[in-house]
C-alpha cells in the first residue's frame, strides 16, 4: 500500500469520524421526528464506517499477513 493511499484512508475514517460526532451532537440537543432522523442517519453513517474499517484496515491486515505466513 502506498503512504498516499495511506494517507487517504486515514482521512476517509477522520470525515467519518467527524460526522458521526455531529450526529450524536445532534442526538443530544434534539427531540422528536428531528432527533429519530439523527438517529437514523447515525446507524447508516456508523454501518457504512465499519464496512470501510473492515474492507481498508482488517482486509489490508489480512493480506499483509496472509503474504508472510
Amino acid at each position: 500500500m502506498t503512504t498516499r493511499h495511506q494517507r487517504n484512508i486515514v482521512e476517509l475514517l477522520v470525515l467519518q469520524h467527524n460526522r458521526m460526532r455531529e450526529l450524536l451532537d445532534d442526538l443530544q440537543s434534539t427531540a422528536g421526528p428531528e432527533r429519530r432522523e439523527s438517529f437514523e442517519e447515525f446507524g447508516r453513517w456508523l454501518a457504512v464506517h465499519e464496512a470501510t474499517e473492515a474492507e481498508l484496515i482488517q482486509g489490508d491486515f489480512r493480506r499483509e499477513t496472509a503474504a508472510t505466513w
